[in-house]
C-alpha cells in the first residue's frame, strides 16, 4: 500500500497582534494493493464561537472499477468557557486550564499546531514561525481512528505536548496535557561526557607536565646539577601519578638524583679541605682529601646516571702524588745533609743539603699545580658543572578545562496533568 499526506494551517492575528491557529487541514491518499484509493480529507477548526471546536472528516473511496463511495464525519465539540475569559480560544483555555499557565500577552505570537505519533496526538506551541510540518489530529470515524502520520519541522521549538483518545460520546478526542521538551544533541554535551571530557583532559595536561619535567631534569643532570634535576624529577613523579602514566620517566629517580646531589656536596667539602692542606704544605694529607674528592664524584655522577666529572680532583691527587713523593726525596737528602756534618763531612753535608732543597722546590711546585683552585692549579674544564637550578610544574588547570556548551535550561523534565478522557486508545 502507498500512502500520501499533505498538510496545510490557516492563522488569524487579532487586533493586538495575537497569532492563532483556526483550521488545520489534512489530506491523506491510499492506494492498496488491488488499486482501491481511499482519500480522507480531515478539518479542524474554530467555529463561529470561540469556545466551540468543530471538526470533520470525508472519506472518498475509488474503487479499481470507478465505482465512488463518499462518507462524511462531523463533531463539535463545546466548552462552557468555564476559564471565564471569554476572549480567549478554546485552544487557549484548555492549555490554561490543564496546565495552569497564562498565555494571555506572554505567548503574543504562539500557534499551537497538531502532530500524531502512534495512537497519540500531540500539541506543539512553537514561535509564530508557521512553517513548522504539522500532521493534523485524530478523529474517530466508526470503528476506526485516522491518523496523519507527519513530524514536526526539525526547526520547531516544542515546550508542550498533549496526548489524545478518542470520546466514544462525541468522537473527537480530549485533550491530555504534559510539558516536555526537546534539545538537539550536537547542541551540547551531557553532564556525564562532560566530566569525562575534562577528566581527560586533566590527564593529558598532567602526562604533559610530567614530560615536561623529565626533560628539564635530563637537562639539569646534562649540566651537572644534581639537586636542580632532582627537584624537575620530583615534579615529572607527580604530574606522572596524577596522569598515572610514568612512560615517560627515565631510570634515575627523585631519590637516585638526590643521592648525587649529596654526593656532590660531600665532593665539594673534601675539595675545600684539599686547598687548606695544599696551602699549608701538608701534601700527604691534600692528596687524600683529593682521592675523596673524586670518589665522591664519581658517587654523585652513578648515582644520576650523569657523566664523568672527576677529571679534576684526580688531577689534584695526581700532583699531590708527585708532590709527596718529591717532599720524601728532600727529607731523604736532609737527612744525610745532617749525617755529613755530624761526621765533619761538610763537602757532602753541603750537597746534600742542596739536593734536598731542590726536590722540596719540586714538591712545592707539584703541590701548587695540585692545590684545587690555586693560581696555577691544573683544571679540566670536563668536571665543571652547574648549580642553583630550580623548576616548578608547567600544569595548566586551564587546560583541563572542557566548554561543552550544556545550558541547564534545556534539560528533558515532564509534568503531567493527570487528566484522562475516560476512554482507551482504539
Amino acid at each position: 500500500m502507498s500512502s500520501e499526506k499533505t498538510t496545510s494551517i490557516t492563522t488569524e492575528t487579532a487586533a493586538d497582534g495575537t497569532e492563532t491557529v483556526s483550521e488545520i487541514s489534512t489530506t491523506v491518499t491510499e492506494v492498496a494493493a488491488d488499486g482501491t484509493e481511499t482519500v480522507s480529507e480531515i478539518t479542524t477548526a474554530q467555529g463561529d464561537d470561540p469556545s466551540t471546536m468543530e471538526g470533520s472528516v470525508v472519506v472518498t473511496e475509488t474503487a479499481p472499477d470507478g465505482t465512488e463511495t463518499v462518507v462524511e464525519y462531523s463533531t463539535t465539540n463545546v466548552d462552557a468557557a468555564a476559564s471565564g475569559d471569554e476572549d480567549e480560544t478554546l485552544f487557549e483555555q484548555v492549555v490554561e486550564a490543564v496546565l495552569d499557565v497564562e498565555i494571555g500577552n506572554e505567548a503574543d505570537g504562539a500557534a499551537i499546531t497538531a502532530v500524531s505519533t502512534g495512537g497519540d496526538t500531540e500539541i506543539y506551541i512553537a514561535e509564530s514561525d508557521l512553517d513548522a510540518d504539522p500532521t493534523g489530529a485524530e478523529f474517530a470515524a466508526g470503528d476506526e481512528v485516522l491518523l496523519p502520520d507527519v513530524s514536526p519541522d526539525a526547526t520547531a521549538t516544542t515546550p508542550f505536548v498533549m496526548v489524545a483518545t478518542p470520546d466514544a460520546a462525541s468522537g473527537f478526542a480530549a485533550p491530555v496535557f504534559s510539558a516536555t521538551t526537546t534539545t538537539d544533541e550536537a547542541a551540547f554535551t551531557s553532564s556525564s561526557e562532560a566530566v569525562d571530557a575534562e577528566a581527560a583532559a586533566a590527564t593529558d595536561a598532567h602526562a604533559q607536565a610530567a614530560t615536561d619535567a623529565q626533560q628539564q631534569a635530563d637537562e639539569f643532570i646534562a649540566s651537572g646539577d644534581y639537586e636542580a634535576a632532582a627537584q624537575a624529577r620530583g615534579v615529572a613523579e607527580n604530574e606522572a601519578w596524577e596522569a598515572s602514566d610514568d612512560s615517560m620517566l627515565s631510570a634515575y629517580d627523585a631519590s637516585d638524583l638526590t643521592l648525587a646531589a649529596e654526593k656532590q656536596d660531600e665532593a665539594t667539602d673534601y675539595s675545600a679541605q684539599q686547598a687548606g692542606f695544599a696551602q699549608q704544605g701538608n701534601y700527604e694529607a691534600a692528596r687524600e682529601a683529593a682521592d675523596n674528592a673524586a670518589y665522591a664524584t664519581s658517587e654523585a655522577d652513578f648515582s644520576a646516571g650523569g657523566a664523568d666529572h672527576t677529571g679534576q680532583a684526580d688531577a689534584e691527587k695526581y700532583n699531590m702524588d708527585w708532590a709527596v713523593h718529591q717532599e720524601k726525596q728532600a727529607d731523604h737528602y736532609a737527612d744525610n745533609a745532617a749525617a755529613y756534618a755530624a761526621d765533619g763531612d761538610m763537602e757532602n753535608a753541603e750537597r746534600s743539603a742542596a739536593t734536598a732543597a731542590e726536590y722540596q722546590a719540586s714538591a712545592d711546585h707539584y703541590g701548587d699545580l695540585g692545590e684545587h683552585g690555586g693560581v696555577i692549579a691544573d683544571y679540566d674544564p670536563s668536571s665543571e658543572v652547574a648549580s642553583g637550578g630550580t623548576y616548578e610544574s608547567t600544569y595548566d588547570s586551564t587546560a583541563a578545562t572542557v566548554d561543552t556548551g550544556y545550558d541547564a535550561g534545556a534539560a528533558d523534565i515532564p509534568i503531567s496533568s493527570g487528566y484522562d478522557a475516560g476512554t482507551d486508545d482504539v
